[in-house]
């Protein structure tokens, strides 16, 4: 080895590569001749690194320009890892490789422990950023492949809903998507929203408001779940391992597919606390931008715990928008820094008064456009 092996070099300076030989020479020394020059490379120099495949070795060397050395010779590498072993300094390979030989069941439990982690963190992880550079109207079709397959088993109140839609137009809550506001006859205490836009109201939840302040703080909420991407962001984490691939590849039809056969998933969708709070905050700002008071959405939340303790079972609305106290008091700050809305609010009285009236006792027409 003393008289070298073939080599390519790349001197930093241009991309081209340079023939070259190298040898290891005493005293841990590697030895690289180029053109008529002879450079020294000490082993152990902090600036020295190294790795290797199975039949590759790359080593580099120097700060600026720092050089890179490309060795196949088999025998060179076989000593240049030895030698290297003896020093401490091992690479990525031969690390793993050392560490399969020596346990293999070890070896063999981490790595399926990393792909246990992977599935579980990395995976929702990036299918949620992957979801944020999808187009807009991916959440549209989204949204609409859901409520295809849920519409037919929701009791919707369509007088309602057509109120509901007037109640929420006017608050123009949603720059960025056309909201459908839909109203429908159930016992829950529930309200959630679809990626691209459609809102559902359960009459559970409705009729245990007394001012048009908590409705229009309702549907900001939910207005801001489908506003901010979190609906679709918090689907692709519940459905990472199904339309990751999908989302990859940009192909937006396959994931409409799994999102209409799990629409049960998306109509229960789990929100963190951190998008809650937002939500509420990016909520609380447009109503206060429309006339609307914000204080309104501190009465929700307060009528939403006072519920939640006399009807635990039917609070669908907190297991997928989990409510503490720290939101609690959250709102309340932010309610007190916005302060009373300088606009005029927009007509809701009549449109309140409307949805909670029983359908026997329709709410006239004029009282409806005050």
């Amino acid at each position: 080895m003393n008289d070298g092996v073939e080599a390519v070099l790349y001197d930093g300076v241009s991309s081209r590569p340079l023939e070259a030989r190298v040898s290891v020479r005493a005293p841990n020394a590697l030895v690289v001749e180029h053109g008529g020059e002879r450079f020294t490379w000490p082993l152990e120099h902090a600036g020295m690194q190294w790795e290797r495949t199975r039949d590759t070795l790359r080593i580099t060397f120097g700060e600026f320009p720092r050089r890179v050395l490309i060795v196949r010779d088999p025998l060179f590498i076989r000593s240049f890892v030895l030698r290297m072993r003896y020093t401490g300094r091992q690479g990525v390979y031969d690390r793993m490789l050392g560490l399969a030989r020596s346990g293999p069941v070890l070896f063999f439990l981490g790595v399926a422990v990393l792909l246990v982690a992977s599935y579980v963190w990395l995976l929702p992880w990036a299918a949620e950023g992957v979801a944020m550079l999808m187009p807009r109207t991916v959440d549209r079709q989204l949204g609409e492949a859901a409520w295809g397959t849920m519409v037919h088993s929701l009791d919707e109140d369509t007088a309602r809903s057509r109120t509901l839609q007037r109640f929420g137009e006017a608050l123009q809550l949603s720059p960025d998507h056309p909201l459908t506001f839909h109203v429908v006859d159930d016992e829950q205490v529930n309200a959630f929203a679809l990626p691209g836009g459609h809102i559902v109201v359960y009459t559970g939840i409705l009729e245990r408001m007394d001012r048009p302040e908590e409705l229009a703080a309702l549907l900001a909420h939910e207005g801001t779940h489908v506003q901010e991407r979190h609906s679709t962001r918090m689907l692709m984490r519940q459905l990472a391992s199904y339309v990751f691939l999908s989302l990859i590849i940009g192909d937006a039809s396959a994931i409409a597919a799994v999102v209409a056969k799990h629409a049960d998933n998306v109509r229960n969708l789990s929100y963190s606390r951190g998008l809650e709070t937002d939500a509420d905050r990016h909520g609380m700002e447009r109503m206060h931008a429309r006339g609307v008071d914000p204080q309104g959405m501190v009465d929700l939340l307060q009528l939403l715990q006072e519920e939640a303790v006399d009807m635990p079972a039917a609070m669908e609305f907190l297991s997928s928008h989990p409510l503490t106290a720290e939101r609690v008091a959250e709102a309340e700050r932010l309610a007190a820094e916005l302060g009373i809305p300088a606009v005029t609010r927009p007509p809701l009285d009549g449109l309140f008064q409307a949805l909670r009236a029983e359908e026997e006792e329709p709410v006239s027409e004029e009282v409806m456009a005050e």
